[in-house]
């Protein structure tokens, strides 16, 4: 994580970068997995921005920080090319290779997750007790990001009204930038989200629910368990009150499909998917 985290700064830091420049209001899909800081010199005066195509507009609650974005939301001199001339201008807020550290930097969890559980003696590397990836545990985790959808259609409906949802937004287009930059690209969205998912999915259950969650379990009990888990996990993802908030929220509804199932592999497959999906959206 220090190491995306360092490598997107330094990304923003060494570029000449054009401060952002919006016209008119987007709802943006944000999550609670990813969330990079913007040069100083990036100044955003609505929710989203361009990506050169035209998509619809939707808040989607997801575990991964990306934006939903439309083409109408760049003023003239916005620094993103529009679907006419992405072609015939330069990207100049994609780097690859900031794509690949924040990518390897999620993955690092995994490696955190089995480093804890080999000291704590969690079983099955952080895996825990009775982990099966069968064609059932596969199917509740997918039936499982039901929930989920249904809270970003709720955020959705709600995200006019309420600042907080939309500096939750905001947020979002920090991680948009520095994994996408400006111009679509629809098979690098595509691997993009894949492997966030993946790794969101492995490394974060494994590591707050198959290592933190069943260790406090066994030590204090299933709900303080759950509760000081999510707490832990909401912290950790603290851009704003209210994104620790709905963190913290997901964190829990992941630690009772745990509980519930006794097979860690439910939440990991809900995680990963819900990303997947909700990523490919943005």
């Amino acid at each position: 994580l220090f190491v995306a985290y360092t490598s997107t700064v330094h990304a923003f830091t060494n570029h000449e970068v054009a401060p952002l420049s919006f016209s008119s209001p987007s709802r943006c899909v944000f999550g609670s997995s990813h969330n990079i800081p913007l040069s100083s010199t990036s100044h955003c005066s609505s929710n989203c921005f361009g990506i050169g195509q035209e998509t619809s507009k939707s808040f989607v609650f997801t575990t991964t920080s990306l934006a939903s974005v439309n083409d109408d939301d760049l003023s003239t001199d916005g620094p993103f090319t529009t679907a006419a001339s992405k072609n015939a201008e330069e990207d100049l807020f994609f780097d690859g290779r900031t794509t690949i550290a924040l990518v390897g930097g999620q993955s690092l969890l995994v490696f955190a997750a089995v480093i804890a559980a080999f000291f704590f003696h969690t079983p099955n590397y952080g895996f825990g007790p009775d982990i099966s990836f069968s064609t059932e545990a596969l199917l509740r985790g997918v039936v499982y990001t039901g929930p989920l959808f249904l809270l970003a259609y709720v955020l959705d409906y709600m995200e006019d009204d309420f600042p907080a949802l939309q500096d939750v937004s905001k947020a979002t287009q920090r991680s948009v930038i520095a994994l996408l930059g400006g111009t679509f690209k629809p098979a690098l969205a595509l691997i993009t989200s894949m492997a966030l998912g993946a790794a969101a999915g492995f490394g974060e259950e494994m590591l707050f629910r198959g290592v933190c969650q069943y260790e406090l379990a066994e030590q204090f009990g299933i709900p303080v368990a759950l509760a000081l888990s999510s707490i832990v996990f909401g912290a950790l993802h603290a851009v704003t009150p209210l994104y620790a908030i709905l963190a913290t929220v997901a964190s829990v509804y992941f630690g009772w499909l745990y509980i519930d199932a006794g097979n860690l592999a439910v939440p990991i497959v809900t995680h990963a998917v819900y990303d997947l999906g909700a990523l490919c959206w943005a």
